[in-house]
């Protein structure tokens, strides 16, 4: 009898801490499916973790966080970059980016239009020029030859951050 009050109440916890860390995974913490800034669709090839001001956020792309940091005169710091190729994590300063591609990274899903329902032009992009990241120089480069665009270091990137 003690054998059997044991195994249920082992199967009880079991099952209660499986509830738990459920909750705690999709409610308490949900995994963010949009821009911490502009709102747009996180991809997992682009997406960046980005701290401004000591506040950190998911970011559809590293240009998206420069902009951020640049219209609230605050410093920006990249904490992970993921690798356009593979989607792979990686440290941003060991990175290489690539911008000006003709690949869009992040994209509108709808078409402007003003009061009399004329499409208008797009004037300003806070995530333009597309800037997107490879493991090395190299795949940089491979890609640039395939889709325009120009190799920029670390370095490069970041001078653009007019705050740091």
């Amino acid at each position: 009898m003690n054998t059997r009050r044991i195994v249920i109440t082992a199967a009880f916890l079991i099952l209660a801490g499986a509830a738990v860390i459920g909750w705690f995974k999709v409610v308490a913490h949900p995994t963010p499916v949009a821009c911490g800034y502009c709102l747009r669709p996180l991809h997992a090839n682009v997406k960046v973790t980005a701290e401004i001001d000591g506040k950190r956020a998911e970011v559809c792309c590293p240009r998206c966080a420069i902009t951020e940091a640049n219209q609230e005169h605050k410093p920006v710091r990249l904490i992970t970059v993921h690798d356009y190729s593979t989607g792979k994590a990686m440290s941003p300063d060991k990175a290489w980016y690539v911008e000006g591609s003709r690949v869009l990274a992040c994209d509108h899903g709808a078409m402007h239009m003003d009061e009399m329902k004329d499409t208008q032009e797009m004037a300003y992009d806070r995530c333009s020029p597309g800037t997107l990241t490879f493991a090395t120089k190299q795949e940089a480069a491979d890609f640039t030859a395939a889709n325009g665009g120009a190799v920029i270091s670390f370095e490069q990137l970041m001078s653009e951050a007019k705050f740091q």
